[in-house]
């Protein structure tokens, strides 16, 4: 099975929920707008797993409603997954051998999108589809951090590419906390594009013999499947 077949069994799963009443439960107003914050695991697909393991992150998302009903909205979404991370302690300086610090290489994808979103189903079960167009970054940084520090006292973006990202997923709502203010758990799946992109792995940042680093970056296209859990509350 593809992960867009996933993705789809997702929907299809949740349709059922249209057909229960949207009043069901109580006959307050539902918020116009809705957050959402959620842990993430991101599975490279295609070339993409060839290069890199198992990322994870957070994501978060507003969805503003067009309609009483919370069936139709925008939602204006935001996502971190790290997909690399290595850590090596090494001297400050070849002068100064015996001080050393941990030297930190992170490899990261910011994400930044807005699209459709619609739902469907009863007031405590609801399902959704959704989808987006924007903007990632891949992005490999470098920190220096001492054994008794507790934040990087230097740091450095080592390699960064903006590319066009795009996505389609589906999800449930299951409301836990009514009110005004509902909250609810949200799980669901989403496949993200980017075509091809230029980015750095582990293992991607050399030495050179004579002092300084050589980059190897590997340009290949980028498409992940992420799960998705969190909560989402009205606002």
């Amino acid at each position: 099975m593809t992960a867009r077949a996933l993705v789809a069994g997702l929907a299809l799963i949740a349709l059922p929920l249209s057909a229960q009443n949207y009043r069901e439960v109580s006959d307050d107003p539902r918020p116009s707008a809705f957050l959402g914050l959620n842990l993430q695991l991101g599975f490279p697909q295609g070339e993409f797993k060839e290069f890199v393991g198992t990322g994870y992150g957070v994501g978060g998302h507003i969805t503003f409603f067009l309609n009483p009903e919370n069936t139709v909205g925008i939602r204006l979404f935001g996502s971190w997954i790290q997909y690399g991370r290595t850590t090596e302690r090494l001297p400050l300086s070849p002068t100064l051998p015996g001080l050393l610090v941990d030297l930190t290489t992170a490899n990261d994808i910011y994400t930044f999108g807005v699209g459709p979103e619609l739902q469907f189903g009863g007031r405590t079960a609801r399902g959704y589809v959704h989808g987006a167009i924007g903007a990632s970054n891949f992005a490999t940084t470098t920190s220096a951090e001492g054994t008794n520090n507790t934040s990087p006292f230097a740091s450095s973006t080592n390699f960064n590419d903006w590319t066009l990202a795009y996505y389609g997923g589906a999800g449930v709502l299951f409301e836990v906390s009514g009110g005004q203010k509902p909250v609810s758990i949200d799980g669901g799946l989403r496949y993200q594009s980017h075509g091809r992109t230029r980015y750095l792995r582990e293992g991607s940042i050399q030495p050179e013999p004579g002092g300084g680093v050589s980059f190897d970056p590997i340009e290949s296209k980028t498409d992940l499947l992420i799960v998705h859990l969190g909560v989402q509350i009205g606002i």
